[in-house]
């Protein structure tokens, strides 16, 4: 398997899964680590592999009653088959991850029929420490489930020392270095915020890019390319296909809208509900921003030093993914 290939293309969540199948289809001591570290969260007994082994991203699934989907990473051991739901700090989708368990069960009934012996299904969601008891509810009631963390897969890919394979020695180093980097924010925060909207030279800043970048994943479907001009620097994002509601986000040259010389902005096709006053509607001379056809709304978030860390950010943002038909006006 090539690296490249394995990940060309890939950033955020779908980084952080690709990252993790190379490891673990190519080095066998990293894969036993991981698999011992499944194997002590499952919820249903020990799980072991020795004749068996297959791993994949993106896994199709369907379900009877919601729909279809895709599952970041699919196991398949000797006794058991594992659905892994990744979350770094984008929001749960709508029935997620619920609607993935029939297809993993469905995979384990056929190596059952193969192998003529019990083969288990179990479904994890994978996601930082601060996220647990949000992914808990998610799957208060779902039979054979459970929580491994983001940390705990950094402390096992640290603890793996005797990497044999010199290119996923080297995909380990670097895939330490990532995940170190996914739960810390911009270096020295609370000093850079207030250079954040100082001034805004055309195509912006560095330092804006970089926050630009962090908020990414924090925004439904952002688009994987930098969108920048003279007077702009941010993402696309979109919301529910079936809706067809779209936003931007990112730092502007000063409209006037404050005493600042750059704001950050969101400006979406819809109305999310309960936004915190950090986050402020505004008039942007233009209306239409992001190219759509009907009426474009705007806001401005006034963030100060003290959104420091990554969760603080997420909180604030998260009723941007709340594009239901309801909020839309």
């Amino acid at each position: 398997m090539d690296i490249f290939s394995e990940i060309e293309g890939l950033s955020g969540e779908n980084l952080g899964s690709g990252l993790l199948r190379y490891l673990i289809f190519n080095s066998r001591e990293i894969r036993d680590s991981i698999i011992s570290l499944i194997s002590d969260r499952s919820p249903a007994g020990p799980i072991e592999y020795s004749s068996h082994f297959a791993c994949r991203t993106e896994y199709p699934t369907t379900h009877n009653k919601y729909g279809n989907g895709r599952l970041d990473i699919l196991i398949q051991l000797d006794d058991a088959v594992v659905g892994i739901e990744n979350k770094f700090f984008s929001q749960f989708q709508a029935d997620q991850p619920q609607k993935y368990y029939e297809s993993i069960k469905a995979v384990a009934d056929s190596l059952k029929e193969i192998n003529h012996s019990e083969i288990r299904s179990i479904l994890y969601v994978l996601c930082p420490e601060s996220r647990r008891d949000e992914a808990e509810s998610k799957i208060q009631g779902l039979e054979n489930s459970g929580i491994i963390t983001w940390e705990e897969v950094l402390k096992a890919c640290k603890n793996t020392d005797n990497v044999s394979d010199p290119v996923a020695k080297i995909v380990q180093c670097e895939f330490i270095k990532y995940l170190e980097r996914q739960f810390s924010f911009v270096y020295a925060f609370e000093k850079k915020a207030v250079h954040l909207r100082k001034s805004f030279p055309d195509y912006g800043t560095a330092l804006q890019a970089e926050l630009a970048g962090k908020l990414w994943s924090f925004l439904p479907s952002s688009g994987a390319r930098l969108s920048n001009g003279t007077s702009w620097i941010g993402y696309y994002f979109y919301t529910d296909p079936g809706i067809k509601q779209k936003g931007w986000f990112g730092f502007v040259k000063s409209q006037g809208i404050t005493g600042n010389d750059a704001e950050l902005i969101i400006a979406s096709t819809y109305k999310p509900a309960e936004l915190s006053d950090d986050i402020k509607e505004v008039k942007i001379i233009n209306d239409n921003f992001i190219g759509s056809p009907g009426k474009t709304n705007s806001w401005v978030i006034n963030f100060d030093h003290s959104w420091n860390s990554v969760d603080i950010w997420r909180k604030k943002l998260a009723p941007f993914w709340g594009a239901i038909k309801d909020d839309i006006t």
